[in-house]
């Protein structure tokens, strides 16, 4: 349970710092303007949990959640 509690509490704090972002007109730390809503996302290539290759264009028109990681 207080797992649950901590991510939603760091989502309401990413959320909030994004609006806040978006009245001052700062941008991302990745320096672009983001996308709007509606817009084409950019294809992405990569591999499935199979191996097989995939593209995010093959979804379109599903709602497709994306979840970057890595070791760094």
């Amino acid at each position: 349970m207080k797992r649950i509690a901590v991510i939603i509490a760091s989502l309401l704090v990413v959320c909030a710092l994004d609006a806040a972002n978006a009245q001052t007109g700062k941008r991302s730390r990745a320096g672009g303007d983001g996308f709007a809503i509606g817009q084409v996302a950019p294809e992405i290539q990569g591999r499935d949990l199979e191996s097989k290759p995939m593209k995010l264009s093959e979804f379109r028109g599903k709602v497709v959640v994306l979840d970057f990681w890595g070791f760094w």
